[in-house]
């Protein structure tokens, strides 16, 4: 029977015995509770199944992007060559796949890092000498007129061969030709329609071609072809039919055998020495046709002297002291001025003490200026500026010795209005001072005691900044880079490359962070400049100056090579234009000489002159042309050589000049002075072992193609 049938009193009597003893229970025993917590897990546990149940209804109409996580991908792509990133590399993107095409579009990406493919390895040790060749034949050329009126050259012309001389007759057989070319002169064009006349022009000059012998000083067997307009320029005569000097416009200069180099000097005859620390300066001077130079002959000390290499004399110019040593040049050196026909230094003549004398290269045209201090002058408005003892800046072109703010080249309006101008600020260039082609750049303080920039140019236009808003600035190794000026400066107690701007603002170039301390920018080899990339040495672990750069159009800054110790800091750099040499110190080749081109690939050890660990003595430094001259000691295929001149051509590197050759022998060269170098010839204080420390000379003219050398 139903339980949810209706009970009567009939049926009553028929319910089973087990229901009526539990409506008979006793209230002291009531019901299980368990069975009612059954009843609602159970209803929770059917609403949850509905609940799921409608969920997965909604996940299968929905679309994929309602139910699918966006994709974070990472995309590399690679990137041509570009500094500082110089041998390419690739540019890492990351970022969300919004439209999920599996592909990183342009617009998806939220970050790019590039990543620079890695340097090129250092270079290999020097391997083993080779044998020696056998003697090549010397290379000829001839040439062979081609007549007019035939099929090749209808208005005829010429015909040139090459080849090898291989029976040595210095004669090119028609046999040993290798190659020929023809040169045919143009063919004269139509005559055109006549044109209306002209006003009548001044007669012009001819033009002329001569050939001259050689220089002796420079080629003992050669000439020069000489082109040039019968103009009477300079000291020339007008339409005498001769080429002079002035006329000339241009040469070809040929030689036909190793172009000179050898000892000039000789003053303190036999093995003594013309030189010594305190009587060492020289200049080339244009103006003089010689290298002026301090000397000391043995008899009247230490005094000027003049070594003209056209004419093969040397002379003393003039005894400034003659009871002692003049010292020409001690302090601030010897500077030619006036386009190399005046010289400015600094002596003594015994009575009053150090001034600043000037000499034409003669007696009579060297006479004393005024006392200056002993700080490098600097060039500015063809002159040079110097220091007065009173800490004042003096300018002087030879002519006199004058205040800075009186130049020959202003008005007395605009001298006054650059005094008034100047007249709240002092100190005037003390912390530092540097020229240009268009202003001087100088240190000065205000009426606050501020130390910051200042800018004077040629039109008496004077320009401030403020660098520092909270004191003084301090600037070194300053560059001129068109009408702006970098220079490095303390930002924040750490060096970096700063740039002032010819409008009187400034920019921050460089923002590298040392590990401690300073990052020392600047103080071993200075800023120099190839192209946009601004080349310097910095620190970011104390004690280790490494090879740096700035790109100065898109603003990269990196460390050019992991291995190039110290660059410049012992003898400097020396720029072509288009790379830069300089002492160095790597872990494998100790001291030596290194190069670079703004680029990492591009920045290496030249060459090991002493192979392995032991440091070779470099000396000097001096660009030529597109190369270099080095005067240091090295080895050739084993053997030792004592301190020499080397020329840097290219990749490669070779002796040119030693004067003192055999085993164990060492010129010492720049023991004393300097290497100069001049327009036909580097010059050098150098021993021979038997005429002592004198000048030498090494003419440069293949270096710097000005002389082509045929060898017979």
């Amino acid at each position: 029977m139903s339980r949810f049938m209706q009970t009567t009193a009939g049926n009553e009597s028929i319910r089973p015995e087990h229901e009526a003893q539990n409506e008979q229970a006793s209230p002291d025993h009531p019901p299980h509770r368990h069975r009612r917590w059954l009843a609602v897990v159970q209803t929770l546990t059917l609403i949850t199944v509905l609940l799921l149940a409608t969920y997965n209804h909604a996940l299968i109409g929905a679309t994929p992007d309602q139910t699918t996580a966006t994709a974070w991908l990472v995309e590399s792509e690679p990137f041509e060559p570009v500094a500082p990133c110089n041998q390419g590399g690739y540019h890492i993107h990351t970022g969300f796949d919004i439209n999920g095409n599996d592909v990183l579009d342009e617009g998806e990406r939220q970050d790019t890092t590039a990543i620079c493919h890695g340097l090129r390895g250092l270079s290999g040790p020097q391997g083993q000498a080779g044998d020696s060749g056998e003697h090549a034949p010397i290379q000829l050329v001839s040439t062979e007129a081609v007549s007019p009126q035939n099929g090749t050259c209808p208005e005829g012309g010429m015909t040139m061969h090459s080849g090898l001389d291989y029976n040595e007759n210095n004669i090119l057989d028609e046999d040993e030709i290798i190659s020929e070319a023809t040169l045919c002169n143009g063919i004269v064009g139509l005559n055109g329609d006549n044109g209306t006349n002209g006003l009548d022009g001044t007669q012009g000059a001819g033009a002329l071609v001569d050939k001259v012998a050689a220089p002796s000083y420079i080629c003992a067997d050669g000439f020069v072809v000489r082109f040039g307009v019968d103009d009477g320029n300079g000291e020339g005569v007008a339409s005498n039919d001769l080429l002079e000097a002035d006329e000339v416009r241009e040469t070809l200069n040929f030689c036909f055998e190793p172009l000179r180099s050898e000892r000039v000097t000789d003053l303190l005859s036999g093995i003594g020495d013309s030189y010594d620390a305190n009587c060492d300066a020289a200049a080339w001077a244009d103006g003089l046709d010689g290298l002026v130079f301090a000397g000391n002959d043995g008899t009247n000390g230490c005094e000027l002297h003049l070594h003209r290499p056209g004419l093969n004399e040397t002379a003393m110019v003039v005894n400034l002291h003659p009871n002692g040593d003049a010292m020409p040049g001690r302090d601030l050196g010897l500077h030619a001025i006036n386009d190399g026909a005046l010289v400015l230094f600094d002596a003594t003549d015994g009575a009053n003490g150090r001034q600043l004398w000037v000499s034409d290269g003669t007696e009579n045209g060297t006479r004393a200026l005024g006392p200056v201090e002993t700080v490098a002058p600097r060039p500015w408005a063809d002159g040079l500026l110097f220091r007065s003892p009173t800490n004042d800046l003096l300018w002087t072109n030879g002519s006199d010795l004058r205040t800075w703010t009186t130049l020959p080249i202003w008005t007395t309006a605009q001298q006054q209005a650059v005094t008034d101008n100047l007249s709240e600020l002092n100190q005037f260039g003390q912390a530092w001072l540097h020229t240009d082609e268009h202003a001087v750049w100088f240190s000065a303080s205000d009426t606050n005691g501020d130390v910051e920039p200042y800018r004077l140019d040629l039109d008496g236009t004077l320009t401030a900044w403020s660098v520092n808003a909270f004191g003084s600035s301090q600037l070194t190794n300053l560059l001129t880079v068109g009408n702006d000026v970098l220079a490095a400066a303390s930002r924040g107690g750490v060096k970096q490359v700063l740039r002032l701007h010819d409008n009187g603002t400034h920019a921050w170039v460089t923002s590298i962070s040392p590990a401690s301390g300073d990052t020392r920018l600047g103080e071993g080899m200075g800023l120099h400049l190839i192209g946009d990339n601004l080349i310097f040495d910095a620190e970011t672990v104390a004690g280790e100056p490494r090879l740096w750069t700035s790109n100065l159009a898109n603003g990269i800054t990196l460390q050019l090579s992991s291995s190039i110790l110290a660059p410049g800091a012992q003898v400097g750099v020396a720029n072509t234009g288009t790379r830069l040499m300089f002492d160095c110190l790597t872990a494998s080749t100790g001291l030596e000489t290194c190069r670079t081109d703004g680029t990492p690939q591009g920045s290496q050890v030249v060459h090991d002159l002493t192979p392995g660990l032991m440091s070779s003595d470099v000396r000097g430094i001096a660009s030529v042309g597109d190369g270099w001259l080095v005067v240091s000691d090295g080895m050739v295929n084993g053997s030792a050589q004592g301190v020499s001149l080397w020329v840097v051509e290219g990749e490669a590197m070779r002796p040119a000049y030693n004067a003192w050759t055999g085993s164990g022998n060492s010129s010492e060269a720049l023991t004393y002075g300097q290497l100069i170098i001049g327009p036909t010839q580097a010059w050098m204080i150098a021993h021979d072992g038997v005429h002592g420390h004198e000048w030498h000379r090494w003419s440069h003219g293949e270096l710097s193609d000005d002389w082509i050398v045929i060898r017979r």
